[in-house]
């Protein structure tokens, strides 16, 4: 089996990174298109969406050992289109996990078949009469356990994503996540074939292959017709934004912001249009930074980052290094996205705002590292409050002071 070859964290543009800035110098724009614009050229251009472009079937033993199940239509039209393959690691994790828990639940259901047959040959000794009993118990027996397998493949698929979306969310590993994912989709193709393109593209953003993770998409709805589809359209442009956040491009985000919003509602998920006020936040503090507000563009993440998932705190992080105004502050954020990244674009960043020495320029200071906004307008209230008890006692003190001058001796 072929192994991925080793390669550094990738980011596409490491000029970016000069003197620890985030945001990118203003692009031209090139004018705001709207969903309507490409509904309106696929209808011109006659576009239609294409069901298929694998039409090649594994046989009946493939699909039992989970070596092609179905067509294999996602792994196939990925690893044509980036050239990434399933590693050893990612290979056995894949058979652990899922392929040998589909296989014994299969197995399990064919024993239950012949050991119920069995009981009909049995029946039929023991006299005619019972045939018709025992035939009715098998055919329950045989309905029950198909109904119970069924499930349980569903739940074990449903599962596997999720252990391996972890990978990502939590683990903040995707490269891991993209290896395992492509590894899945190679053992069973998916129902959806947008959202598996989607997950594997979200995958390669987070690696830093943003050029890949574009690439990959657009190939995507150009070659399955899918220009005036509302859904994958909604998809594709919040990879564009994400990737525009990353690469600090505030007119490009605003861009597909404006896009997105231009999507019919009723024709996309909730769970998909409920991503579009976290990317408002991402674009209000790439205009703080813009605009030198780096009190205002630190206080606005701090408010949000402990209620965004590991993998967006990486990139938050970053913003919150390089907008802190202390010293020790600044550097404990870049060392902590160094340190908790994995491999993520964020990591490499990180060592490149660190190398740049524009931190170490910093004054020094108290540092706000690992305390959310509430907590510290708590410690602030309570140092306004001891100040002010402090203060009044104080007060209180030079008070009895000048009484007791007053105090004939």
């Amino acid at each position: 089996m072929p192994e991925m070859p080793e390669r550094e964290l990738h980011v596409d543009d490491v000029a970016e990174l000069e003197e620890g800035a985030l945001l990118s110098a203003e692009e031209a724009s090139e004018g705001e298109r709207t969903f309507a614009d490409d509904e309106a050229q696929a209808k011109r251009l006659g576009i239609t969406p294409t069901s298929s472009s694998y039409e090649d079937k594994p046989s009946w033993r493939d699909q039992f050992f989970r070596k092609g199940a179905e067509k294999r239509e996602a792994f196939l039209y990925i690893s044509d289109h980036t050239g990434d393959v399933v590693d050893d690691e990612a290979d056995d994790w894949i058979q652990h996990y899922y392929v040998s828990k589909v296989q014994g639940m299969t197995i399990a259901f064919f024993i239950a078949l012949i050991l119920s047959v069995g009981g009909v040959v049995v029946g039929n000794y023991r006299g005619i009469a019972t045939i018709g009993i025992v035939a009715s118990y098998l055919a329950s027996f045989v309905a029950l356990a198909a109904v119970i397998v069924f499930v349980l493949v569903m739940i074990t698929s449903k599962r596997i994503y999720g252990k391996i979306a972890a990978v990502l969310d939590a683990g903040r590993d995707p490269e891991t996540y993209c290896l395992r994912y492509l590894g899945y989709l190679r053992a069973k193709d998916p129902k959806d074939m947008t959202v598996a393109i989607s997950n594997y593209a979200r995958g390669l953003r987070w690696q830093g292959r943003w050029k890949d993770a574009r690439s990959l998409f657009e190939s995507y709805l150009a070659d399955y017709g899918l220009l005036g589809d509302a859904r994958a359209q909604f998809l594709h442009h919040l990879l564009l934004a994400g990737c525009a956040f990353d690469q600090g491009r505030l007119q490009s985000l605003d861009a597909e912001i404006a896009y997105l919003e231009s999507v019919p509602a009723a024709e996309v998920p909730e769970e998909f249009t409920s991503q579009i006020p976290t990317l408002e936040k991402l674009s209000h503090l790439l205009s703080l930074e813009r605009d030198g507000k780096k009190r205002e563009a630190y206080e606005l993440v701090e408010g949000f980052f402990y209620s965004s998932e590991n993998v967006l705190r990486m990139a938050l992080a970053l913003h919150l290094g390089t907008n802190s105004d202390n010293r020790t502050d600044a550097l404990e954020w870049i060392n902590f996205v160094i340190k908790m990244g994995v491999t993520t674009w964020c990591v490499k960043r990180a060592k490149a705002i660190r190398s740049a020495g524009f931190l170490q320029k910093l004054p020094a200071g108290e540092s706000r590292f690992g305390r959310n906004i509430r907590e510290r307008r708590r410690d602030e209230r309570e140092k306004r409050r001891k100040a002010k008890i402090d203060a009044e006692v104080a007060a209180e003190a030079e008070k009895t002071v000048e009484n007791a001058a007053d105090i004939p001796r």
